[in-house]
């Protein structure tokens, strides 16, 4: 349970860096095969009662702690973005790149890398950096949010960002955040998140209809992901693999770099590196 609630943590904090996706963190924690399956228990028609069960409590687990991810580090993560920018990005840069080996073996075993697939994967991502404007913005003031309108529209577009971000969590090598850039919504996302804890009933009804989302877009990309790997398993982990090599490629920065930045950044991608590496021996 503890371990599954951590996890989740994890994938909510991927959730809010741009650049970084928490389908990613699933597969890298080895519970993308569990969520996929539990995901489409909960769905089945024909199907024991305590098999449902588990998939519940399992899905609930992993919730809660995406939850608290999403909530909690949203602070942290920004007076770290504000502090060690770099060092931070590179850590998680370290941490991708490191398990890419570890996916290889584990999801794909003899199986080898279709290049073309793996090619389409880097293009997507690589478009995707492309378009993400450039802005200093950091978050979507408070009363900014508080004044918005809730009509049909507004609604229809916080379910949309819910579903954007739910999918994202479950498909690995798409980043929510990024395709939150790309289509200007992702400091309004991030504003809710950030501000769940002053309690507004604005804040709280855009939130719900944010869930609402999660969940559409939760259950729709794992029906499609599992449906992929089924019928084209080396194709579709091809190009999973090439989404997560190019999405942390696109993160690294390019400018803002002292000697000390330089070796601390270095420093970072090696410790991200070495908890892949020491994870992947415990779990052996």
């Amino acid at each position: 349970m503890i371990k599954n609630f951590l996890c989740g943590a994890a994938v909510g904090v991927a959730n809010i860096i741009p650049g970084v996706s928490g389908g990613t963190l699933i597969v890298l924690l080895g519970l993308f095969d569990k969520m996929m399956q539990s995901i489409s228990n909960i769905f089945k028609i024909n199907i024991s009662w305590k098999e449902r069960f588990n998939a519940t409590k399992f899905i609930i687990q992993v919730g809660l702690g995406v939850a608290v991810g999403l909530v909690g580090f949203a602070k942290i993560l920004e007076f770290l973005f504000v502090h060690a920018e770099i060092q931070t990005i590179m850590w998680f840069v370290g941490l991708i790149l490191f398990s890419i080996p570890v996916l290889k073996k584990n999801e794909m075993k003899d199986e080898k890398i279709n290049w073309i697939y793996f090619s389409i994967g880097v293009l997507i991502i690589g478009a995707l950096a492309f378009f993400v404007p450039k802005t200093d913005e950091v978050i979507v003031p408070l009363q900014d949010i508080i004044s918005k309108n809730l009509n049909l529209t507004y609604v229809l577009t916080l379910i949309s960002l819910g579903a954007i971000s739910g999918a994202t969590m479950i498909f690995p090598g798409v980043s929510g955040s990024m395709v939150l850039l790309v289509l200007g919504y992702y400091h309004l996302f991030k504003g809710y998140v950030a501000n769940v804890t002053s309690f507004e009933p604005n804040i709280i009804i855009g939130l719900i209809f944010i869930a609402i989302g999660l969940l559409i877009g939760i259950v729709l990309s794992a029906k499609l992901t599992n449906w992929l790997l089924e019928k084209y398993h080396q194709p579709t982990m091809s190009l999973i693999i090439g989404l997560i090599v190019m999405s942390a490629i696109t993160i690294i920065p390019l400018s803002g770099y002292t000697p000390i930045t330089i070796i601390t950044s270095i420093l970072s991608f090696l410790f991200g590196g070495g908890i892949v590496i020491l994870m992947d021996k415990l779990k052996k």
